[in-house]
């Protein structure tokens, strides 16, 4: 109870530096995650280690086109290696300066490979439709979290279709006004801060 409330009382003050909304067309969004996994089967031990990459481009203040690529490597009798890249499309309805609610539209290939004997290869094609939603606690930093139905084009036995919850930590970069902004600053030149409003 402690560490939750040392972390509100962290993270509370953050919040109020945003000044304006993280979302804006020229903005740059990146993030990800990861985990790693190890258990026990008594005759074999299995490990798992997953990476999640993103990179997210807004064409308007609200119109986000971007990408994730997901990779999954796991170790128990075989070793499989699963690659899956997922160009995203994703309309930011915006609540206030904190609070987006987001629709989602992904269109995802995967290819599994089993490296036995003999060597298995499968893809897989899907489409992911849903809400979401973001909160930034500053206009740089920020979490994200999507409830998704993903319909797999050809499923089978190991692909049906489900639905899905997932989500991440995501960062804002500079977008072009902030990196002018930025420059001029840096090379002692007079401007009026609301030139880039």
């Amino acid at each position: 109870m402690k560490k939750t409330i040392l972390f509100v009382a962290l993270i509370f003050p953050l919040s109020l530096f945003a000044q304006r909304y993280p979302t804006g067309k020229g903005t740059f969004r990146t993030g990800g995650g990861g985990n790693y996994s190890q258990s026990d089967k008594g005759e074999y031990t299995v490990y798992k280690l997953q990476v999640t990459p993103r990179l997210g481009y807004f064409l308007t203040n609200e119109i986000l086109l971007g990408f994730q690529m997901n990779y999954i490597m796991t170790l128990d009798t075989n070793f499989t290696s699963a690659m899956k890249f997922t160009p995203q499309f994703k309309y930011f309805y915006t609540l206030n300066p904190h609070w987006f609610l987001i629709g989602n539209v992904e269109f995802g290939v995967d290819r599994t490979t089993v490296f036995a004997d003999p060597k298995k290869i499968t893809d897989h094609s899907s489409v992911s439709f849903g809400p979401g939603v973001s909160y930034f606690f500053t206009r740089r930093i920020g979490f994200e979290v999507n409830f998704m139905y993903q319909a797999y084009i050809n499923p089978d036995d190991s692909y049906t279709n489900r639905f899905l919850a997932e989500g991440g930590v995501v960062f804002n970069l500079l977008n072009k006004a902030e990196r002018d902004k930025l420059l001029r600053k840096t090379k002692g030149v007079k401007y009026d801060e609301n030139d880039d409003e």
